[in-house]
């Protein structure tokens, strides 16, 4: 029944999809706390769950493996709404630096309104991009985006469920921006979906998503909106990182396969990986 949701869901025009989550939650958000640093939830397009409660524990997960300080200088790719900029608000001194950018324009602006209006030194940029599930409106392709950033910036760099929306040009590319703007032995952290042999055999019967349109490399999960959901081969993904000088240090397996979990317990797979 969810695949069947799922399918009707990915062949609404976009504004459609965002229009009946709007009406959706229309009740809920005019009575909602406005004091509370939280979009309403007729805005919010990434993803289930608790908000705050998923914004925080990524958090928990980056002073985990990123070491963080108060003065790091953090990229946010594909920032969203702001869920995992906002557990970063109070932590962030003012010599720290917090900048996100993603190709959704009602999220961008909703983060500079609401967290930068608040927070000077948290800066949130619009780069459309196209993407068969979030952005029509443009054919600039994320394979040829240079990051408006310097070379060795960045001592933080996450991506949470970005990769997992991107064909294999993107993702090589962001990985060879992410190696430009982040310092020497600094961390990004990122998620994926990745398929080795545990999770190819465990998807399709206890997996929580299921991947069956195989391109040797990655695999889809609907081949008609190909960027919905994208899994990766990992040694493919491996190669992709030596090959461009990036170490993985972990490999942390999330939960969306049916197979166990490791300790963060997470829907997706993360990957930690050092500059080297």
């Amino acid at each position: 029944m969810n695949s069947i949701i799922r399918k009707l869901f990915y062949a609404m025009p976009i504004p459609m999809r965002y229009g009946i989550r709007r009406i959706i939650y229309f009740p809920a958000d005019i009575f909602r706390d406005k004091k509370l640093l939280m979009p309403p939830k007729g805005l919010i397009f990434t993803g289930s769950g608790d908000y705050l409660k998923v914004g925080q524990n990524f958090f928990n997960h980056f002073q985990k493996y990123g070491r963080l300080t108060p003065d790091s200088k953090v990229l946010d790719i594909g920032s969203g709404i702001g869920r995992m900029a906002i557990p970063f608000t109070p932590y962030l001194s003012s010599e720290g630096r917090y900048e996100g950018f993603d190709i959704v324009k009602k999220g961008v602006d909703w983060c500079t309104k609401n967290i930068s209006s608040q927070f000077p030194n948290f800066n949130f940029k619009l780069i459309p991009l196209h993407n068969d599930l979030y952005n029509h409106s443009t054919e600039d392709k994320a394979a040829s985006l240079r990051f408006p950033y310097s070379e060795n910036y960045f001592d933080f760099v996450f991506l949470t469920s970005v990769f997992t929306h991107m064909m294999p040009d993107d993702v090589e590319n962001y990985i060879v921006e992410i190696r430009r703007v982040l310092q020497r032995d600094k961390i990004c952290f990122c998620t994926f979906f990745i398929l080795d042999e545990k999770s190819k055999t465990s998807m399709s019967q206890n997996g929580l998503k299921n991947f069956p349109h195989d391109f040797k490399n990655y695999s889809l999960m609907d081949r008609d909106v190909k960027e919905a959901n994208v899994a990766y081969d990992k040694e493919f993904l491996y190669s992709l990182f030596e090959k461009h000088q990036l170490q993985i240090t972990h490999f942390i397996r999330g939960n969306w396969s049916g197979v166990t979990p490791g300790d963060l317990n997470e829907h997706q797979d993360i990957l930690i990986i050092k500059k080297i």
